[in-house]
């Protein structure tokens, strides 16, 4: 069964494969690249704005430099898993039932529960696994443009990287093969792993992972707090920390509300505040430090319901007659 799972997948295993080879291997061009580019201009190691050598326009001409390839790579990476999910997982079942093969091979001498999972663990496992890798070699690539991509904590850099790469493709690939054993029609697979796989990605990164762990806050006064502006100011928060909140207050500790376009564009960000009566800022923070943690809750969650969906696509199978 396995052996003829294979056959029938090969094809687009294998360019699969290849794809994602090509994508890691322009990843890995780039990181040297940064690195020798780092190396010559003497900040080789600076992740984040700070102290000599690592000063504001050395950052800015790393960014200068690399800020296209920033600017493409993770919409390519975005883009992989559901479109993996559209063309592995959509037709995995719906193209059998199409085409009425499924006949063939559930009356055979195999069981629908072992014909399920031989496809899926043939179709769905090396993708996957290739997925993961490329998670992980993107972590260790992307490192030293870590300025240029804002850290690894905010969209796009968190959801290019790490385990969530492998988990989003599982989910889009879930999606496709619950479809796909519901409607037995492949087109309508792909369009439902494209909308459903959006709006499960955009609901979660937007709603639930700012709450995964508790935010960091920090408090000071106005000459403390302003920064990451080009008005002037060294920020107060590491420049690769993913800001999630903010607040000000005024001399009796009121909260106030700011309004930025009240600036005038000439003065700096600390006499812009005064103006507006605020003297102290609080700032909530998720700093990249918490990168893995956050990882491991996303794709759990994702691993979650890509397992759920594979089990309404399984209680499909049983239910249905041929």
């Amino acid at each position: 069964m396995i052996w003829v799972a294979w056959r029938q997948q090969r094809l687009q295993l294998l360019i699969t494969a290849l794809l994602i080879a090509a994508v890691g291997a322009v990843m890995l061009f780039y990181r040297f690249d940064a690195v020798s580019f780092m190396q010559d201009r003497g900040i080789a190691g600076c992740l984040r704005i700070g102290a000599d050598p690592c000063s504001r326009s050395a950052m800015a001409a790393l960014s200068s430099e690399y800020k296209s390839y920033v600017s493409i790579i993770p919409m390519v990476l975005l883009c992989l898993p559901v479109l993996l999910g559209m063309f592995a997982g959509a037709p995995l079942f719906a193209g059998e039932f199409e085409q009425g093969t499924h006949v063939f091979g559930l009356t055979q001498s195999v069981s629908r529960r072992r014909w399920m999972a031989t496809k899926l663990l043939v179709g769905g496992g090396p993708v996957t696994v290739l997925m993961l890798v490329l998670g992980l070699v993107g972590v260790w690539a992307l490192k030293p443009l870590n300025h240029v991509t804002r850290g690894p904590m905010m969209t796009p850099g968190f959801e290019t990287q790490g385990l969530v790469l492998a988990a989003y493709t599982l989910l889009a690939f879930a999606i496709g093969v619950a479809a796909g054993m519901l409607l037995r029609n492949t087109l309508a697979a792909m369009a439902i792993t494209l909308g459903l796989y959006l709006v499960v990605l955009v609901a979660l990164g937007g709603g639930a992972r700012p709450h995964y762990l508790a935010a960091e806050r920090i408090t000071g006064t106005v000459a403390q707090s302003t920064g990451e502006s080009e008005r002037g100011g060294t920020s107060w928060i590491p420049d690769d920390a993913w800001r999630v909140g903010s607040a000000y207050y005024d001399s009796a500790g009121r909260k106030v509300s700011f309004n930025p376009s009240g600036c005038d564009g000439t003065e700096t960000i600390q006499s812009c505040l005064g103006k507006q009566g605020v003297t102290q800022q609080s700032a909530d923070y998720h700093p990249s430090s918490q990168f893995w943690a956050f990882q491991t809750v996303e794709s759990s969650a994702f691993l979650a319901l890509s397992a759920a969906l594979l089990g309404l696509g399984a209680w499909s199978l049983r239910r249905r007659v041929l």
